[in-house]
């Protein structure tokens, strides 16, 4: 007996030295690069529930809309050596210096909505030129193809800046629609404020004018419609992408006209999926992703007619 108690103490040790009989924590940290943006809340509460619910070790930072803070943020991340990074809404390109270092050490990094760039796992997201497409024909077809626009953009993300290509491309279409005036949202803490002083400018300027409002994102297009409400334009067409829950609310209400409904939840299943083949399974990048760089989720159009119920 006592010599089986013995080798049975020889095998545990074995084990436990292999790393065997105990489950590896999982580490992940989690950026986006500004919290108080609607839709990148809902990817980030998204990813943090579903990586606790693994049971994983998750660092959820939020780079409130400066460069130099995500990049510091993926620097930290690196000297943690966790074992996955995900990004939402991120500037790759902008922190090339700290994402090498994660490529070079083998830190598999994805990103959601940022754009894909050498390196990186793959990029999650719904495709921007499409959507764009669908929220321009909706507000060009709603308006007969005649009237005034104003048009609120955002170069900063790739993604809202392909949606305001297409658009220029749809008013070459459109020669009986006049572009009123054209704001850029500048990516700060207070791009809200910065986008309400700009549309009650605008208000004030054109009045009854405005017959429709073009928008990068639908919490621009809150703003827009706050302001038209205010002024007593009930009539505009406003249009923006994301398809939040308070945008439905707005669709219902008369304050919103359409959206193009993103599926942010699923896009963090999709990165959680990815996180649990490669950190926890040991899949490489090619099995866990089939060769794919771009994961493209669906988007529909969501007008009165197609609320959720």
């Amino acid at each position: 007996m006592k010599r089986t108690v013995l080798l049975l103490a020889a095998i545990a040790v074995v084990l436990a030295a292999a790393g065997c009989g105990e489950a590896k924590e999982i580490s992940v940290g989690f950026i986006a690069t500004n919290f108080s943006a609607e839709a990148q809340a809902r990817v980030a509460n998204s990813f943090e529930k579903l990586a606790k619910e693994k049971g994983w070790d998750v660092k959820m930072l939020n780079s409130a809309g400066s460069i130099e803070t995500q990049s510091n943020q993926l620097e930290n991340l690196y000297q943690m050596k966790v074992d996955a990074v995900v990004m939402a809404m991120a500037h790759p390109q902008e922190i090339r210096p700290a994402l090498d270092k994660l490529v070079e050490a083998k830190i598999p990094v994805i990103t959601i909505d940022s754009g894909y760039v050498d390196g990186v796992v793959a990029d999650i997201t719904a495709d921007n030129f499409a959507m764009g497409a669908k929220a321009s024909t909706f507000l060009m077809d709603t308006i007969g193809g005649q009237g005034n626009i104003i048009v609120i953009k955002f170069e900063k993300h790739y993604g809202t800046r392909r949606r305001g290509k297409v658009l220029d491309v749809v008013l070459t279409e459109y020669p009986g629609v006049k572009v009123l005036a054209e704001y850029s949202v500048v990516a700060t803490k207070r791009f809200m404020d910065d986008t309400r002083a700009a549309m009650e400018t605008y208000a004030t300027r054109f009045g009854e004018q405005i017959d429709g409002v073009w928008c990068a994102f639908d919490q621009l297009a809150y703003v827009a419609g706050d302001v038209l409400q205010e002024r007593g334009n009930k009539k505009a067409v406003i249009v923006g992408v994301d398809g939040n829950q308070e945008t439905f609310r707005r669709i219902g209400a008369g304050q919103m006209s359409a959206t193009v409904a993103q599926p942010f939840e699923a896009m963090a299943g999709k990165a959680i999926e990815l996180v649990n083949s490669l950190a926890v399974e040991g899949k490489t990048v090619e099995e866990a992703t089939g060769g794919r760089k771009i994961f493209y989720m669906d988007a529909p159009l969501i007008d009165r007619t197609s609320l959720p119920e």
